[in-house]
């Protein structure tokens, strides 16, 4: 068996986007999340993160008011996403319809990403103090793609 190559560590980064609550602007966030994962040479993490950034944006977009946040942050071999909406609301899960337009968001994470939860809880400076977050985790895999 060949040794695993070995994985140059990648200095922790931090980044926060303010999304407004316009469904193009998800476009903007996916785009945001391709050039700080190439610019910190993390490109085979691009697809899945853009695709599971995509859908907790669009859930919280769909389901709150007002602006989202998505946190990005690398650490410790993990990319980890949070997006944070004014709807304290928990994610459901849906059950799956094979002919439906929407519904699979939750399963996407479920599926692609390494874990995935969510938080309820008092947020500051939002003009309403109950709040939601969504988050997913992704570790590097070399040489391997998740999608």
């Amino acid at each position: 068996m060949l040794p695993r190559p070995a994985v140059p560590d990648v200095a922790p980064f931090s980044y926060t986007l303010n999304i407004p609550h316009d469904p193009r602007a998800v476009r903007v966030a996916r785009a945001s999340i391709r050039s700080a994962l190439m610019t910190h040479e993390l490109p085979e993490l691009a697809g899945v993160s853009e695709l599971l950034a995509s859908e907790m944006l669009t859930n919280a977009i769909l389901h709150s008011y007002g602006e989202t946040e998505l946190h990005l942050r690398w650490a410790w071999q993990t990319l980890r996403m949070t997006v944070w909406d004014s709807n304290p609301k928990p994610p459901d899960l849906r059950p799956y319809d094979l002919y439906g337009e929407s519904g699979r968001g939750l399963r996407l994470l479920r599926l692609l990403s390494d874990r995935w939860g969510f938080i309820t809880r008092d947020r500051e400076g939002w003009g309403r103090t109950a709040a939601k977050a969504v988050w997913c985790e992704i570790g590097r895999q070399v040489g391997s793609a998740r999608i």
